[in-house]
Order: structure tokens, then sequence, then C-alpha cells
């Protein structure tokens, strides 16, 4: 694929990827999870590893005010997505930045540069998963976190749909039926177009879909120290946090 075609794929891709997921319950509550977890204080200086369109570092930002956080994506069309929200919703342009950033390769930023680090369903889809860890650990700080989303397999929409309808249905137990058939009546199009786009690039590049124990021992091999792994989203993601020791062996 040359390169004018990919832009013209990824800024598709931009368009409907938040049309589709923004609507999904599950997504929406993985956003929430990762703000809770990675829990930054006033000060923090956060680096989100695959930004993509922004959902995750705008909720950051939203959330705590006091932090300051840098976005990093290869595509030009899905940082400018994410580019809108923060203008769109007011936020200071000095607690976010926005940069394009091929994560295949060394990360542009110095050693301990970060005291939090965010990476949501990116691991996956590098040319090699241990590099990227590698320089997560290294632009981390010493006692920083590390919040890391991955898939244990192909990821699925059937599941995280199911999942959605179980919690519309504790959130309204009257009206979802109601709900879901306008959710899915608006969705159609959008979806369409989303899964074939996610089929197409299926077919382009190997992925990496790690179970637990690959996993831990990556994390490990880095210098990284386990605090918990869940499965979440409809079962289709690993949820993992982790710290850099103060020592090595720690």
């Amino acid at each position: 694929m040359n390169e004018e075609n990919k832009k013209y794929l990824w800024q598709l891709y931009a368009q409907v990827y938040d049309a589709v997921m923004l609507r999904f319950l599950p997504y929406r509550q993985l956003i929430i999870n990762v703000t809770r977890s990675l829990n930054p204080q006033d000060g923090w200086h956060i680096l989100d590893a695959g930004c993509g369109t922004g959902n995750f570092l705008y909720n950051l930002i939203r959330v705590h005010s006091g932090i300051k956080v840098v976005g990093v994506d290869f595509s030009p069309a899905m940082l400018r997505r994410a580019s809108f929200k923060v203008k769109e919703n007011d936020l200071n342009n000095q607690k976010v930045i926005l940069q394009e950033v091929n994560l295949n390769h060394p990360i542009p930023f110095p050693e301990d540069d970060f005291q939090g680090v965010i990476c949501v369903n990116v691991l996956y889809a590098v040319d090699n998963p241990t590099f990227l860890l590698g320089e997560i650990y290294r632009v981390l700080r010493k006692g920083g976190k590390m919040i890391l989303v991955t898939p244990p397999f192909q990821p699925k929409m059937g599941p995280v749909f199911k999942e959605h309808v179980y919690q519309l249905r504790e959130r309204a137990p009257l009206w979802w039926p109601v709900i879901l058939t306008g959710q899915i009546v608006y969705l159609i199009p959008f979806l369409i177009v989303f899964l074939l786009i996610n089929y197409f690039i299926k077919d382009q590049q190997s992925f990496h879909f790690l179970n637990g124990e690959e996993l831990s021992f990556m994390l490990k091999s880095c210098g990284f120290e386990l605090i918990s792994m869940e499965r979440v989203y409809g079962g289709q993601d690993w949820f993992l946090e982790a710290v850099k020791p103060f020592s090595k062996g720690a």
C-alpha cells in the first residue's frame, strides 16, 4: 500500500472510530478504568503511547487538571482528531502535546521523563513488543506507573457487544430495548466501514497476541514489576498495571 492510500485509510478510520467505539459502554468503562488505575497526581508528566483519537488522554486531563500529557501516534489523521477534542473542549494546550511518532522506533524523549505511561491496544500491533516496552521503561521515572491494555487474541466485537447490552440493561432496565434499537440503527453504516477497515488492516500486517505468562515474562525482562493483570472489555483485552522499581530486583 502506498503512502497516499495509507493516509486515506487512516483518515477514514479516524472518522468512524469514535462514531463506533464511543457508543459502546465497555469502551467508555475502559477509558474510566485506565484513568482510575493510573491515578495521576498534580504535576505528573504522562505519556499516552499510541493515543489514537485522544479519548484516553482527554479523560485524563478532564479528571486531573493538574497534569500534563503527551500523546504520540503514527497516524496524522488520528492526531488531528485528538487535537480537535483538545480545542473543542477548551483544554489548555500547555497541558496537552500531540506528536507524530512511530513506536517501532525509539521514543523521542529522554530517560526518566514521565511519571506515568498508558499504552492502550497498541503493543500487539507494533513490530517488536519487547522493544516498545523497553522504550516505555526507559522514559518512565523510577517509581513511575504504566497501564498497559492489549488483546490476548484477535479482538472480536461480539463479546464486547454482549457486555454492552448487559451494562445497558443495568443502567436502563425498562428502556434498554428502545435505546439499543436506536443505537443499532445509528451504528450500522459506521460499523460496516469500521469492520471492513479492520479486516483490511489485519491482512496488511501481523499482530502479536500474548497470553498471561508471555506478557508477565516480557514485562519482567524489561525491568517492570507487575502489580496486577486481569481480563476486561468482554474478555477481549488484558489490563495490566506495572511500575518501574526504584532499583533493579526490588
